[in-house]
């Protein structure tokens, strides 16, 4: 029986260096991409320091945390943010700040992620006036996020779509 086996398909090798050869060959690994880095990055709430991502990703996902360690030491208001930073990384050009979607224009270079906002309000009961949504955000809402809620009518909100809503008639 030869000392090298191959987990993957099963064949055997009497030398290391080819069983080596074998592996990067036959089985070679997958760049991480940024889907990988969304995988690892689901239910992480944001807005959060690099060094606190890291440490947020499990262990099934070594590959994605080796990854956020080389990014910016800054912090990540969403998933986007932390991808864009790896598309830099990876193709080792700084893209400029002011650069908009294509659909979402200047102004949504400035107003607060919807996915980081309707993260605020996991857990959050409905009906619930704009000081009740405000009081559950208090202490997890950055200052942008709370200036935002400021802006919202004094109404009831019945579900989750309704704030959604009041955010896109803000912005």
């Amino acid at each position: 029986m030869a000392p090298f086996i191959c987990d993957i398909c099963g064949d055997e090798f009497e030398q290391k260096s080819r069983y080596e050869q074998h592996l990067q060959t036959s089985h070679p690994r997958l760049a991480v991409s940024a889907a990988d880095i969304e995988k690892a990055l689901k239910g992480v709430t944001f807005p959060k320091q690099r060094d606190a991502l890291r440490d947020a990703i499990d262990e099934d996902h070594r590959e994605v945390r080796r990854i956020v360690e080389q990014l910016p030491a800054q912090e990540y208001r969403d998933a986007a943010e932390v991808a864009r930073a790896f598309g830099e990384l990876r193709s080792h050009e700084r893209l400029p700040d002011d650069q908009p979607s294509k659909t979402g224009g200047e102004r949504a270079m400035q107003a607060p992620s919807a996915a980081r906002f309707a993260s605020l309000f996991e857990g959050m009961r409905f009906p619930a006036s704009r000081d009740e949504l405000e009081a559950h955000v208090r202490g997890q809402a950055s200052e942008a996020d709370l200036q935002t809620l400021a802006s919202f009518g004094e109404r009831t909100y019945y579900s989750m779509a309704d704030v959604a809503e009041e955010l896109g008639r803000i912005r």
